[in-house]
């Protein structure tokens, strides 16, 4: 185990670390396998930094996903809290915009979406929750 990761081996997965969520991509009628590999290579990324970094630690970005013929545009948003990946979006698409659609996507009780931010696929990891101390 490494001393600045706690809970943390380099044999772990990154299902051992968070669940996911993907949606259907737009173009492929199925998740985006490219999408897939971002979302869990950030759960890895982020399951590794766990003890080097502050607790509000984010990092965003975007990449060109290879993988499809389509090669989307992604962005990313990827805290301890949270990691979600959005395909097929605009240069300038605006973060907050992206995460209410989400947010109405995966949760019943959001507030509607009425927005214009859609991206063609999203993803969503979330840490697990910590296994109980034994006693």
């Amino acid at each position: 185990m490494n001393d600045m990761t706690p809970g943390f081996t380099a044999d772990m997965t990154a299902e051992d670390t968070h669940s996911f969520t993907l949606s259907m991509c737009m173009h492929l009628g199925r998740p985006c396998p490219a999408a897939n590999r971002m979302l869990r290579t950030l759960a890895r990324a982020l399951a590794s930094a766990k003890g080097a970094t502050e607790d509000g630690f984010e990092v965003t970005g975007e990449s060109q996903l290879e993988g499809c013929d389509r090669a989307c545009l992604a962005r990313f948003q990827a805290s301890h809290d949270r990691i979600r990946v959005f395909c097929g979006t605009e240069d300038d698409a605006d973060f907050t915009a992206l995460n209410h659609f989400a947010d109405a996507m995966l949760s019943p009780s959001a507030a509607p979406y009425h927005g214009t931010a859609a991206p063609q696929s999203f993803g969503e990891a979330r840490p697990l929750a910590a296994p109980a101390a034994l006693v």
